[in-house]
């Protein structure tokens, strides 16, 4: 195998992959833990005061489980996520989940009820239809990186399906997360009207994508997203290391 090469810049980063995460996530102006191969790079994708936290890989798997298991023998702590192409094998002890970034360039066409998607205020209504809808959600209320959270409400008034539109930090890339409906509105084609209202604001502020992720055994979401005009760009696993 050909000798690892440290990274510190975003620039160098980018210099090295086109990928579509990749850029979403990394300006050039970042800095922090970044290592490359042929065919492969992989960064430190965590917060700002811990990047190292959770590492990401991006390229031709077999070079991304090449690169993937010098950079775990290279950092001190093991990350407490590392993520990396589908196929990069063989992956390290943990627990894998399988997940799919998807992209659209085009504005979707008009959904039903999207006429009555809503601004929404990050509060406890907000919240408390999160954690019964999806516990999982990957964004919280209160979240910094959300720019907008938008909804729809039922004929009670109470709320029926919320959203949120993220724009990562340094790259404006915009990001749709936390899409839910509450059980008892499913089936209404309400979670499609809040990411077609949320994906159209994203493009008409300028954005030349809107990029969205979800695990790969939603496939009723899959194909909600693919009516919509997203396209998977990258199909990834990420593992959750017994080291944390």
């Amino acid at each position: 195998m050909q000798p690892v090469l440290r990274l510190r810049a975003g620039a160098d980063v980018l210099a090295v992959t086109d990928d579509a995460w990749t850029r979403e996530l990394i300006p050039p102006t970042w800095s922090g833990p970044a290592w490359s191969l042929p065919g492969a790079a992989a960064y430190g994708s965590g917060p700002a005061g811990e990047p190292a936290a959770t590492v990401t890989v991006v390229g031709a798997p077999a070079a991304a489980a090449a690169l993937g298991a010098a950079v775990l023998a290279d950092l001190p702590e093991a990350p407490y996520v590392l993520t990396v192409p589908r196929g990069a094998v063989p992956l390290p002890e943990g627990e894998a989940q399988e997940w799919e970034l998807m992209t659209t360039r085009t504005a979707p066409p008009p959904q039903p009820r999207e006429e009555d998607v809503v601004p929404l205020a990050p509060g406890p209504e907000l919240a408390d239809l999160l954690n019964a809808a999806s516990p999982g959600h990957s964004v919280r209320p209160g979240a910094p990186e959300v720019h907008l959270w938008a909804g729809l409400r039922a004929g009670d008034g109470g709320l029926a399906s919320v959203g949120a539109l993220l724009l990562r930090e340094g790259t404006g890339a915009p990001h749709i997360a936390s899409v839910a409906t509450a059980p008892a509105h499913r089936g209404q084609g309400l979670a499609a009207a809040v990411t077609a209202w949320l994906t159209r604001r994203a493009l008409e502020g300028g954005a030349p994508w809107c990029s969205l992720a979800h695990l790969s055994t939603e496939q009723t979401a899959h194909r909600v997203y693919e009516r919509l005009g997203y396209r998977t760009v990258q199909e990834f696993t990420s593992v959750t290391l017994d080291a944390w």
